[in-house]
């Protein structure tokens, strides 16, 4: 298993999805298979490299890894990772993922990246990916301030172009025909509160054998919520599975509570692209101590249907 820690990809077996041991560490702590590429350069992963998900490449053998990437300079001013501009990211590991080489940004957000910015996040972030149909789609939170836009967006390439720069397509309009670098989009209608409309972050998408669904889990106001669909475009509306501790609109990183970037994670399927309707709920628990800090957790969960 892979995922972001410190700014970086950190990765891990286990035999049980508890012990985890570092694929690679130092001194007793997990060491960065894939680290930020340079603060205080352009690169659009200057500061950030963090997991968002991997699977086999076209060949059968390589991985390939999606991945959640920041750029932390404005102008002449490098912030701490607030302000930040997003993107996303491809790597490519020929031994089994214990290194990484990076192969560029595969999408990107409509708007540039401004000489400077407001506090918050800006771009194209946390990326989610699955494989159907012949193509790998991946659920993404574009958020474009020139343009007005923001929300949950969905991109898809070829599994044979194994995701390189060119091959992204945005749904866009009711179709995929807009660039991935640099393309406008239609953000999804997920419907979660009402009342906080804005508040939907960090998606995670997979297919679920005992809905015969594709099921995302995803931050909204309430907490972590549940969706379906048949075509990883119209969403049922949202249902909380995991309560918010505080309405999740009004939390900062360091000055309140919070459960943020779900994964779900069935332990009989081969991957977390199949689940079925028991295994694991997974997500990070904010530290509430005055820092960033958060804490994994996770919670089993049953699925059933009502009739």
């Amino acid at each position: 298993m892979w995922f972001s820690a410190d700014a970086g990809t950190v990765g891990f077996s286990t035999p049980d999805l508890l012990n985890l041991s570092p694929l690679k560490s130092a001194n007793g702590a997990p060491s960065p298979l894939l680290a930020p590429s340079g603060a205080g350069t352009t690169a659009f992963d200057a500061d950030y490299a963090g997991s968002g998900s991997i699977f086999t490449a076209a060949n059968g053998k390589d991985l390939l890894m999606i991945y959640h990437a920041e750029n932390h300079l404005f102008g002449s001013v490098h912030s701490n990772g607030n302000p930040f501009y997003a993107g996303i990211g491809l790597a490519r590991s020929t031994d089994g993922g214990i290194t990484w080489q990076r192969e560029g940004q595969v999408l990107s957000a409509h708007d540039p990246q401004l000489a400077s910015q407001t506090s918050g996040g800006a771009g194209i972030a946390t990326p989610a990916a699955i494989e159907a149909n012949g193509y790998i789609y991946v659920l993404f939170r574009e958020i474009d301030p020139q343009s007005n836009i923001e929300g949950i967006g969905i991109a898809r390439a070829l599994i044979s172009s194994d995701a390189v720069a060119g091959s992204w397509q945005k749904f866009l309009n009711g179709s995929y025909s807009s660039p991935g670098l640099g393309g406008a989009f239609t953000p999804l209608q997920v419907t979660l509160d009402i009342n906080a409309n804005a508040d939907h972050r960090q998606p995670f998408v997979t297919f679920n054998t005992y809905l015969n669904s594709y099921v995302l889990v995803i931050v909204g106001n309430g907490g972590i919520y549940i969706c379906t669909s048949k075509d990883l475009v119209t969403w049922t509306a949202g249902q909380v599975i995991l309560p918010a501790p505080v309405p999740d609109a009004t939390v900062t990183p360091s000055t309140a509570p919070y459960n943020w970037y779900p994964t779900l994670v069935s332990p009989d399927q081969p991957s977390e692209i199949l689940t079925d309707n028991t295994g694991y709920l997974y997500y990070a628990k904010g530290a509430n101590d005055g820092t960033s800090h958060h804490t994994m957790y996770r919670r089993s969960f049953t699925l059933s249907l009502t009739p």
